[in-house]
């Protein structure tokens, strides 16, 4: 991630329109990714305090973006 960062504001100072594109394609490649992961990290014990703490965020909205992929069934880390 370091590596990425670093080439990304290099890009930015040589060529900010393909910096640009580059930041959009991470971004799709984590809007189709982020989801597996959350899912393949619950289904191996992880809570959403530890999700949160994984993608910079509370567990409440870990909780949020996450949890409507898994599939229905009762979650016991988060009662309803």
């Amino acid at each position: 991630m370091d590596r990425l960062e670093t080439l990304l504001a290099s890009l930015v100072v040589a060529d900010p329109l393909a910096a640009l594109e580059a930041v959009g394609r991470v971004e799709g490649l984590i809007e189709r990714e982020a989801p597996a992961a959350g899912v393949a990290a619950r289904g191996r014990g992880a809570t959403w305090v530890e999700i949160g703490r994984a993608v910079g965020s509370s567990r409440q909205a870990a909780y949020q973006r996450f949890a409507r992929h898994l599939p229905r069934v009762a979650d016991a880390d988060n009662p309803s």
